[in-house]
C-alpha cells in the first residue's frame, strides 16, 4: 500500500508541477505536495492497526489532514505562491498532523 501511496503522491505532485508553469516557485509547490500527500496517504493506506477503531481513528485523522493540504495546495497554484506563507502554512499543517497521530498512537498504545 505504501507503493500505492507513493504513486498517488507522485502524480499529483506531476499536476501541480504542470498546473503552475508560470509560477516562480514551481518546484517548490511540487516537493511540498509531494511530500505531504505522501505523508498523509501513507497514514491513510499503509498503516494498520489489530483494533478497528484505533485503525478508524487514524485514518479519518489522515483523511481530514489530506483534504486541507490538497485545498490548500489547490488554492496555492491558482492564486500564485508566496514562498513564507506557502512554507508556514504547509508546515504547520504537517507538524499538527504528525503531532496529532503521534498523540493518538501513544494514547492507544496505553
Amino acid at each position: 500500500m505504501i507503493v500505492i501511496a507513493a504513486a498517488i503522491a507522485g502524480l499529483s505532485a506531476f499536476g501541480f508541477f504542470m498546473a503552475n508553469e508560470d509560477d516562480t516557485y514551481r518546484l517548490l509547490i511540487t516537493i511540498g505536495a509531494g511530500i505531504s500527500i505522501f505523508v498523509t496517504l501513507s497514514g491513510m493506506l499503509a498503516l494498520s492497526w489489530t483494533d478497528y477503531g484505533s485503525r478508524v481513528n487514524f485514518r479519518v485523522i489522515s483523511g481530514l489532514f489530506f483534504a486541507a493540504l490538497m485545498i490548500e495546495h489547490i488554492v496555492f497554484s491558482f492564486t500564485g505562491v508566496r514562498f513564507p506563507s506557502y512554507v508556514i502554512i504547509t508546515g504547520t499543517l504537517l507538524v499538527i498532523y504528525i503531532l496529532v497521530s503521534y498523540l493518538s498512537v501513544r494514547a492507544l498504545n496505553k
